[in-house]
């Protein structure tokens, strides 16, 4: 049985649906990722399972007892759910080993649990004096974390709790989280808008766009076959060009491409992901000219400008990038997949 299921849930603020009859299941001991744009009710969805927020209709099952719907509603506090909130909201005037126990039963606050939590989220121990304005971002999230861990949650959920982190800390952050979400066992459901987050972090990747879960699935089956074209844009950045389906092939303006998986024949989306475009002296695959060259160490994200005016990005190595204003020449590496033209998004 699911840790978590959500049924047919709805909600709407005055006369905007945020959240259009989701279902959504999340196995027992798994980290979900419910990933989406800003605004697209990942946050409401979080707050609807901890019970801060009613839904308009739909069902939410915790273990199997069922703690929002129309037979039961679970104060939120008795609904074994931990919560970590976007900033963490570590209560300031309060020690690093107060903010960590602060839930626990006054008998449990000493003892062997501070330190057993501290170990489990890979906090010091010696910041357990500490106040939280004495802490990296970093550490105030797995501070967060712990306290949220404490009273041994069925389910622990996570809002955005990365955001606000620089880049690098942002992934060593993600890294511990995930990490001691699997040792204490805990089922996690985790919202974000962040993309790498969502693939490298869960196991499982719901995208949710208008309110509804467009795709749920691991994340390679999430990245590797997307439902549709701008699935594959928002998970992975690929361009999308027009493109006509003929015999297992898409002819396009970047050649005639091999197709990934069967489609119909017509008018066609195709998906091209950044790694597949490989970048050559002019004359070789089709002509283009570079708009844009982002370097990011070890790599390079170049955009490019075919000669219809469309643009396209590359990603690869950053030995020798091309410069603006180059002129080069752009061949596709691999086989794409092609989405029918018109399919609403």
């Amino acid at each position: 049985m699911s840790a978590v299921t959500v049924t047919g849930l709805s909600k709407s603020y005055g006369d905007h649906p945020v959240l259009r009859g989701l279902d959504l299941e999340v196995p027992e001991g798994s980290i979900t990722a419910v990933l989406g744009s800003s605004g697209c009710g990942k946050s409401t969805l979080l707050r609807i399972v901890a019970g801060f927020v009613r839904p308009d209709a739909g069902t939410v099952t915790i273990g199997g007892r069922e703690v929002e719907g129309p037979r039961a509603r679970v104060a939120a506090q008795r609904r074994g759910v931990g919560y970590v909130p976007q900033e963490g909201a570590l209560f300031p005037h309060l020690s690093v080993g107060r903010n960590i126990v602060f839930g626990l039963p006054r008998a449990e606050r000493r003892g062997p649990a501070l330190a057993r939590l501290m170990e489990l989220t890979e906090l010091p121990a010696d910041l357990a004096d500490r106040y939280p304005h004495e802490l990296s971002g970093g550490q105030q999230q797995r501070v967060a974390l712990a306290r949220a861990l404490a009273p041994g949650p069925s389910v622990v959920l996570l809002d955005e709790p990365f955001s606000s982190l620089d880049a690098g800390l942002r992934v060593s952050a993600g890294r511990t989280v995930a990490r001691a979400l699997r040792q204490a066992g805990a089922t996690a459901l985790l919202v974000t808008h962040d993309q790498g987050e969502a693939l490298s972090l869960a196991d499982r990747v719901a995208v949710l766009r208008g309110g509804r879960f467009v795709q749920v699935g691991s994340p390679d089956q999430v990245y590797d076959a997307p439902v549709d074209a701008e699935v594959a844009r928002f998970v992975g950045g690929g361009s999308l060009l027009d493109g006509t389906v003929r015999n297992g092939r898409a002819e396009t303006e970047l050649g005639a491409l091999e197709l990934a998986q069967a489609a119909e024949d017509g008018a066609a989306v195709v998906v091209v992901r950044p790694e597949q475009l490989e970048i050559h002296a002019p004359g070789t695959g089709v002509d283009a000219t570079v708009v844009e060259v982002d370097y990011y160490g070890a790599q390079v994200v170049v955009l490019l400008e075919l000669p219809s005016g469309t643009h396209v990005t590359a990603r690869g190595p950053a030995a020798r990038p091309p410069r603006p204003d180059d002129k080069v020449g752009v061949r596709v590496d691999g086989t794409v997949r092609a989405h029918p033209a018109g399919e609403d998004l």
